[in-house]
């Protein structure tokens, strides 16, 4: 794509995969049918994303037209200030948020400055005295879609870095809990565990030993973008113990591919999910009630099929990537008008 062409930039600055990095891999091929955007940065990676350097960017994008730069993190907000009030750029300030905890006055700072924010939630939402539209992230179903295989494969699952605020320890506990009483049933754990954790994964093996579970709780470590959706295939029930989201795409990437679903009550679960119909929502650290309901879905086939239908039902017709796109382009339209760019 030649760069005078380029109507947005997507950066991504954070060093380590992320959900943000899930959810911009996941939007931005569907948003390229409709507008010309590029990324820029880190854990980037898909083939299906066109993507320039930071040399390509500072040297093509200085003069000429307006540009969008739709930042997700604080990091790239800061960089999109400087970059359009110091050097000049002539850039549109973007900034899609999923952050429900109170913001700082350096955030408050950073978000004053944008030209437009996104909101994913009504409870980020929340956060803004401004009336904002709301663009809810989505999945691609065509990545993300129920295995053709008789779904049986008596496998739970977790999904998330190796640590305490994602609620590791009490996934943990609840399958020490749960799975002596359910013979053939297995746990996949499937998350990046960093070097500050390295005590914490240890520590939940040790514990899986001396329960005699050690191969039937298993850590698979950290999964490509790609391999993703393969492992939502060969699950039954997918567990989200997390202390605090902000929107939470695991849930979504696995009632998309219909399994049962159990999360906590943090962030925008709490809206997508209705207690019993499409899915079951828990108390915060509560690896008691993660094991009742995992419980109820083992024992009871019908009702572990229901709950993952109406789960597909609602994501396929509501969170989906072309949904999102379409959401956040009318607001780049309203924004490129203002700039007299077609």
């Amino acid at each position: 794509m030649l760069m005078k062409n380029i109507k947005v930039i997507a950066p991504s600055l954070g060093r380590r995969f992320s959900g943000i990095n899930a959810s911009m891999l996941a939007v931005i091929p569907e948003q390229e049918k409709l507008i010309n955007i590029v990324g820029l940065g880190f854990n980037l990676d898909s083939k299906t994303i066109a993507k320039i350097t930071f040399k390509q960017f500072l040297f093509g994008c200085w003069r000429g037209e307006w540009r969008i730069w739709h930042a997700r993190r604080n990091i790239e907000m800061l960089v999109g200030i400087i970059l359009k009030y110091v050097f000049r750029y002539k850039l549109i300030l973007v900034f899609t948020t999923a952050g429900a905890r109170k913001r700082s006055k350096i955030q408050k700072f950073y978000c004053n400055k944008m030209d437009a924010i996104i909101p994913v939630s009504m409870i980020a939402a929340s956060r803004f005295e401004q009336n904002l539209q709301i663009v809810p992230h989505g999945i691609n179903p065509q990545n993300f879609y129920p295995s053709t295989k008789p779904q049986n494969s008596r496998k739970i699952g977790f999904f998330g870095r190796i640590k305490k605020t994602k609620g590791i320890e009490e996934f943990v506990d609840a399958m020490i809990d749960v799975l002596p009483n359910n013979p053939g049933w297995k746990a996949n754990i499937y998350g990046e565990t960093t070097s500050k954790n390295y005590d914490l994964e240890k520590k939940l093996k040790d514990k899986i030993k001396v329960a005699g579970l050690e191969n039937r709780i298993v850590f698979k470590g950290f999964i490509n973008f790609e391999d993703t959706p393969k492992c939502y295939r060969e699950l039954d029930i997918v567990v989200c113990p997390s202390y605090t989201e902000g929107f939470g795409i695991p849930v979504l990437e696995a009632m998309a591919s219909k399994c049962a679903v159990i999360a906590t009550k943090t962030g925008v679960w709490k809206d997508i999910i209705k207690q019993g119909e499409n899915g079951f929502l828990v108390d915060i650290k509560s690896s008691a009630q993660i094991a009742e309901k995992l419980n109820l879905l083992i024992n009871d086939d019908s009702l572990r099929k229901k709950i993952a239908q109406n789960g597909y039902e609602l994501v396929t017709s509501k969170y989906t990537v072309e949904n999102e796109a379409q959401g956040i382009q009318k607001i780049y339209d309203k924004l490129l008008s203002e700039k007299n760019i077609k």
